[in-house]
């Protein structure tokens, strides 16, 4: 659909809009409306117009700078380049506007998780709201083949809802586009990790293992997994102490002091908050 009447948006811009059924707005990542536009120096999109206050604007906007630049006004004030994603609640006050000549793709979607996928985003970003993408993320690609779906109304809601969720793993994990690589220092320190598991491990000791520093390491491993080494190393020690539990009869005490733990106070409220019960209660009712 051609964009009519919109101050700063050139005759050759497209915009869609996308209803999602009820069984995607339950479970599924979705569109409300999404488009290409080419944008001269009036474009000036605030929150307070028509469009602004409408249901398929309140929402969550991802926006790829093809060329140019737009300037963003949220709660805090940066600008997009080409290359470049923003991203921003747009059920919180916001401005977006051009200073020049730019081309955009961008859509707004919601859907179960978007709010949770969107805070953890900004989380691990430090607050930032505009990101490089990584090389071979193919963000640019997977949002034009959504629009291109959506324009011809081919694309079916379960396609439309992995792309959303394939483009916001890799604003999450930017070092992880793929798979992580087998002979590199994350994947040498999983190996390290799971060989070493029941004995007394610390981060310090793990990224000596993998030639890293202490800092440098944890930043590393936490944007390519979404873990911190420790969240690491205790989820894997709360799934062998499980395994134990199901498939022996040792104590609670003992199972603690085989899976690394030097206390069995601290393993009960370590493996309390993470499965939700006490080791005992699993051994009874496994989950």
């Amino acid at each position: 659909m051609k964009v009519l009447g919109e101050p700063g948006v050139l005759y050759r811009s497209e915009r869609f809009f996308s209803t999602p059924s009820a069984m995607a707005r339950h479970l599924f990542f979705y569109v409300t409306r999404c488009g290409h536009y080419y944008c001269d120096a009036e474009y000036d999109f605030r929150d307070d117009c028509a469009v602004g206050k409408m249901d398929s604007h309140k929402n969550f906007f991802l926006i790829f700078i093809r060329s140019g630049k737009l300037h963003f006004q949220t709660a805090a004030t940066f600008m997009a380049e080409q290359g470049q994603i923003a991203l921003i609640d747009c059920r919180m006050p916001h401005r977006f506007y051009a200073t020049d000549s730019a081309e955009t793709l961008w859509m707004h979607f919601d859907g179960a998780g978007a709010r949770a996928f969107f805070n953890q985003i900004l989380t691990f970003r430090c607050g930032k709201q505009v990101f490089l993408p990584p090389a071979d993320a193919k963000i640019e690609q997977e949002l034009a083949q959504l629009i291109s779906g959506i324009r011809s109304a081919t694309l079916t809601e379960v396609d439309c809802s992995q792309r959303i969720y394939r483009m916001l793993c890799h604003l999450l994990f930017p070092q992880s586009a793929g798979a992580i690589e087998t002979d590199g220092p994350v994947a040498q320190a999983m190996h390290y990790i799971n060989a070493h598991l029941f004995e007394e491990l610390s981060v310090s000791r793990v990224s000596r293992a993998v030639n890293l520093s202490p800092s440098h390491f944890s930043r590393l491993f936490r944007s390519s997994t979404g873990f911190s080494p420790h969240e690491y190393i205790v989820l894997h020690r709360i799934d062998e102490a499980k395994a134990l539990l199901h498939s022996t009869s040792l104590s609670v005490k003992e199972i603690a002091f085989r899976v690394g733990y030097r206390s069995e106070v601290n393993f009960i409220a370590s493996f309390t908050d993470k499965a939700g019960v006490s080791p005992s209660t699993f051994r009874k009712n496994p989950l």
